[in-house]
């Protein structure tokens, strides 16, 4: 595994130590995202659980369809996702009820993009879903409006598939919603070789015993650190402002597909979107 060989020798024995008494735990593969292999899940698990995220729903295809992404409710019959799974119709849940789509309006610079250039790298993977019906009994998130992110403490809530920083994603694969803290570590800014426009917001997911991995940031990592897998896109992260959880990104994409310890997860930057969303909710 590419992750161990990168962990000190003096640090390895106690490491694999701990990765095997996780291994053998049937309920470890109940995890979904990428999250500390010396956590708890269930801390993760009553993160997700809080009354304050219930606007962050599930996506799918269609209602037998086992393969989620995320969404977070904005106004009653709107959605905010990212644009690069996003099908033309689309059912979402929201407190166990679902909900389908009728209609899709992506980010309007997506066609400023040019060919070589992925859309997660500038911070307009971004897509407003519109719901065929309101969403009952559910808050819609508060958008943040400030520009003050940077050194931030974030709390990500999705569905993305199991794992932990140690290994990685797991098999067989597994979803379930999930929720954890990071820090925007940078805006922008040039992360390994590639230049991050100023609309992404970047964290890095930091490990336990070395700061070795550290990408950008703070190389301490927070108790209940997450890092991103698949199925995490579309997601929520917010933070709190004012009293209250605010919608700061959009889970779009990371930089490269190395998913434990030293992976940097991207996020479509709302703030910087907020005019367009208006534009079309209002």
């Amino acid at each position: 595994m590419k992750i161990l060989s990168m962990v000190p020798k003096k640090l390895l024995a106690p490491t694999l130590l701990v990765l095997t008494t996780w291994l053998l735990s049937f309920d470890t593969f109940r995890f979904t995202g990428i999250i500390r292999h010396d956590v708890p899940i269930e801390k993760y698990r009553e993160m997700a659980s809080l009354p304050e995220f219930d606007c962050v729903g599930r996506y799918s295809i269609s209602e037998t369809d086992s393969s989620y992404a995320g969404g977070v409710l904005i106004a009653p019959k709107w959605v905010l996702t990212a644009s690069h799974f996003v099908q033309d119709s689309s059912v979402w849940s929201f407190g166990n009820v679902l909900y389908k789509s009728s209609r899709i309006v992506m980010h309007p610079k997506l066609k400023q993009l040019p060919a070589s250039r992925k859309k997660q790298w500038d911070g307009w993977d971004l897509a407003l879903v519109e719901l065929e019906k309101s969403v009952a009994h559910i808050k819609p998130a508060v958008r943040y409006r400030g520009r003050s992110e940077l050194g931030r403490k974030v709390f990500k809530i999705g569905y993305g598939y199991i794992g932990n920083g140690l290994v990685g994603q797991l098999s067989p694969v597994r979803q379930e919603r999930l929720g954890g803290n990071n820090v925007i570590d940078s805006i922008g800014g040039l992360i390994e070789g590639i230049r991050l426009g100023e609309d992404v917001l970047v964290s890095d997911f930091d490990g336990p015993h070395t700061t070795e991995f550290n990408q950008c940031g703070s190389s301490i990592p927070l108790d209940y650190e997450i890092g991103g897998s698949k199925g995490d896109s579309g997601g929520g992260v917010f933070i709190e402002h004012n009293g209250e959880m605010q919608l700061v990104g959009i889970v779009s994409g990371a930089i490269n597909r190395e998913l434990g310890y030293g992976s940097v997860m991207l996020f479509a930057r709302v703030s910087s979107a907020n005019e367009w969303i208006d534009s079309v909710v209002d």
